[in-house]
């Protein structure tokens, strides 16, 4: 019979490899597979044991994917939905949101704010049974690459549509469950200790307490992920082992109460704790491992914790498949799982200071491959910093807020004197941190690990674990060198790759163009549009599209940035660009009147001149140097370009007028590829410009349902009567070209179907 204590691990790796096997596609479909029979081939001696994996990878191939057919959307209609509510009631600037369950699956609900709305406010609680009437829309998903895909992840809560009320009575609801009621007493908790302490003590309150963070200050935010201490700000199993540690030592060691009783109390608030904390997968993983600690502790079993921690991964794997796409669920787990192995190892060493290295070398490297798969980049000095803040927030912040928060409900007056004492001494200690952290601010964009380079990571991570536990370490450092190697050699491609690529970003009713060249010997960017001119969000085109794109490529320096012209759709995102990258220089017209912090060098070209980036001309075709058209959009910047022995013509957002002037000069050649003016106004692409430069391909850029119209009717009718193909973002979202030699080839984000353009 064969003995799976201290092993329950493998089978459920096993379960989780079957998961990650199921949603590869393409070639990494065929490396995971590898990688996974390879694995099971180690245990052909165990056949028994080899056939229990088997099992359970099985099961996680069948049950871990989601179903692709869950993200078609439902059809549209404005018939009334009936279902119940499942979920607490969440609040924005602009709107009230819960979730809805009804036969079709489950849709966010989002309620406009509006005055005099609170009734409905007061009737959205769990359990609720809602009669609604609305256009049940799919959630919007990812347009660009390295754009974070809302869809996805809300479809990995199993949620695939939405519906947008504006109007009280388009919602009715009546009832509630008994959970309302926690989630109402959380929210006086919230209360109560919000009126008894500082306003920057229950900042942190709300983080580490009750799991929200929307409080803090985003550069802080910003700082902590930056520097890998995101895992602080997320309530985790240092919180739940602090907390129960705490109240175990307040109740067994002053005497208050037996062993057992203390035990039975733990049990009894470990769920308490678990749902006011926001229910995190990391505090269900805590949590769940305390409670079947402290009950196998009770009936005197002693289970290995590692076994335990794959009891409590199986489970909350099989309950709800949902969680494999949780962030959060993977990096507790993965950290967890890490961290237990790496016990044997720290018994080599009696320095607690090397101990404490090790945890935090150990819990870095485990995390970095998923870390750079998801964030692109990686921090390399963040392991110091972890060292001092690690120990900061688990032996003062957190045993700190833990006591204000009780002395709040048992003695307010100390508690407030508390809570000022507290805030006086974290704000400065966390300044300083950030002040300090300055210079040691080098991150390392790598790019999006694919999966083979993912599994290549892990495989040269377990050896360096194996190895390190086996004394051998020599084979052990060897191990850690390839490890790295795998991100260093990723990061390099781009430089031995003689494959050049051309985005057409979708940045809504703007322009925005990546061109890379092979070898990476250039980065250019031609206009960095911002976001609608309604939008108070002024960084959101560059933090939501531009920026992740750049990293997601690997690329951390634009070499030139030529902007068309000053309007908004097309410099609006240059100021937050130059705040979060280097550009060697910037190019306008020579009747630009914006001007660039940071110390960039503007220069101002006009039509005639050449413009070399790394060994690749650009010639600027419009305007003249003494001929300013007094209207931004007619002194655009014209360029043109050849890539992939395709000749390229950029037009900035010129008018009609302004392209017969053009082909007059007799300035333009044969072009394959138009950049269409303007976003497809009916001011621009003229007869006479379409005659003169016989395009094959036209590229549109315009933002979806945009209240201008574009690209107008009669644009496309001219476009298409050329025989032009066009390739839209409002229909396909990013558009790229990869170019090698004297070819090239379109791909766009959003699949094209010839038969619906």
């Amino acid at each position: 019979m064969i003995s799976l204590r201290g092993s329950w691990h493998i089978p459920v790796i096993a379960f989780v490899l079957g998961g990650v096997l199921a949603i590869q596609e393409g070639f990494a479909f065929y490396i995971v597979g590898f990688v996974f029979l390879a694995w099971l081939y180690s245990y052909r001696e165990h056949l028994l044991f080899l056939f229990i994996l088997l099992l359970f990878g099985a099961g996680g191939y069948i049950h871990l994917p989601l179903d692709s057919s869950s993200f078609s959307p439902p059809p549209l209609n404005n018939d009334f939905l009936k279902g119940k509510i499942v979920s607490d009631l969440t609040e924005s600037d602009q709107s009230f949101s819960v979730i809805l369950k009804d036969d079709a699956g489950k849709v966010l609900v989002r309620y406009l704010k509006e005055k005099g709305n609170d009734s409905v406010q007061e009737s959205l609680k769990h359990g609720a049974v809602c009669r609604i009437k609305g256009e049940r829309k799919p959630l919007e998903g990812a347009r660009n690459p390295g754009q974070f895909n809302y869809q996805a992840y809300m479809a990995g809560k199993g949620i695939h549509s939405q519906i947008i009320i504006k109007n009280e009575a388009d919602i009715q609801c009546d009832g509630k469950s008994w959970l309302s009621s926690l989630y109402d007493t959380r929210k006086q908790l919230k209360m109560t200790v919000r009126e008894k302490v500082t306003p920057t003590t229950y900042i942190w309150i709300e983080a580490l307490i009750f799991g929200d963070t929307s409080f803090i200050d985003s550069s802080t935010v910003e700082w902590f992920r930056e520097f890998n201490l995101s895992h602080i700000l997320a309530i985790s199993g240092l919180h739940v082992g602090l907390t129960l540690g705490g109240v175990y030592f307040l109740l067994y060691r002053t005497g208050l109460a037996t062993r057992k009783q203390s035990k039975v109390f733990l049990l009894l608030l470990l769920p308490f704790y678990m749902f006011i904390s926001g229910g995190a997968p990391s505090v269900l993983r805590a949590g769940f491992m305390g409670v079947l600690l402290l009950l196998t502790t009770s009936l005197q079993k002693k289970i290995p914790i590692i076994d335990l921690l794959s009891f409590t991964c199986l489970f909350l794997l099989i309950s709800s498949p949902s969680y494999f796409y949780h962030l959060g669920f993977q990096f507790s787990f993965l950290v967890t799982f890490s961290l237990l192995l790496t016990i044997p190892i720290l018994k080599q060493y009696e320095s607690k200071w090397k101990q404490s290295a090790i945890i935090g070398l150990v819990s870095q490297l485990s995390l970095l491959a998923l870390q750079v798969h998801y964030f692109y980049e990686f921090q390399p000095f963040s392991l110091w910093v972890n060292m001092i803040a690690v120990p900061y927030f688990s032996f003062f912040v957190i045993p700190f807020l833990m006591m204000i928060f009780l002395l709040s409900f048992l003695v307010p007056t100390v508690c407030l004197f508390l809570s000022s004492v507290f805030s006086n001494v974290h704000e400065f200690i966390i300044s300083m941190l950030i002040t300090q952290s300055e210079s040691l601010d080098y991150i390392w964009v790598i790019g999006e690990l694919p999966s083979f380079f993912i599994i290549l990571y892990a495989v040269f991570f377990v050896i360096m674990m194996k190895k390190w536990e086996q004394k051998e370490k020599v084979k052990a450092f060897l191990a850690s060198l390839a490890v790295v190697f795998v991100l260093i050699f990723y990061s390099s491609m781009p430089y031995f790759s003689e494959e050049g690529v051309i985005t057409m970003l979708d940045v809504g009713q703007g322009d925005a163009f990546v061109i890379e060249l092979p070898y990476r010997k250039g980065v250019i960017m031609i206009d960095a549009a911002g976001p609608s001119i309604f939008t108070s969000n002024k960084e959101k085109t560059a933090n939501d599209v531009i920026l992740p794109f750049f990293k997601s490529r690997g690329i951390n320096r634009i070499h030139a940035l030529f902007i068309t012209h000053e309007d908004s759709d097309h410099s609006g995102s240059v100021p937050f660009i130059l705040e979060e990258m280097r550009i060697d220089r910037i190019y306008v017209s020579p009747f630009h009147t914006e001007t660039y912090e940071n110390g960039v060098i503007v220069e101002k070209v006009s039509a005639g001149q050449s413009v070399q980036v790394g060994g690749h001309d650009f010639d600027v075709i419009h305007p003249l140097i003494n001929g300013d058209l007094g209207d931004p959009n007619d002194n655009s910047l014209v360029l043109n370009s050849i890539f992939g022995g395709q000749r390229w013509f950029f037009t900035g957002d010129i008018s009609a007028q302004v392209e017969r002037e053009i082909v007059m000069r007799k300035s333009i050649r044969q072009t394959d590829v138009l950049k269409v003016a303007h976003h497809g106004s009916h001011t621009s692409t003229s007869e006479e410009l379409l005659k003169g430069l016989q395009p094959k391909i036209g590229l549109i850029s315009a933002g979806v349902d945009n209240r201008y119209g574009h690209p107008h009717s009669e644009v496309v009718e001219r476009l298409t009567e050329h025989g032009v193909l066009l390739l839209q973002t409002n229909r396909h979202g990013a558009v790229q070209y990869f170019f090698s030699g004297q070819s090239g080839t379109f791909s766009t984000f959003i699949p094209y179907n010839a038969s619906r353009e």
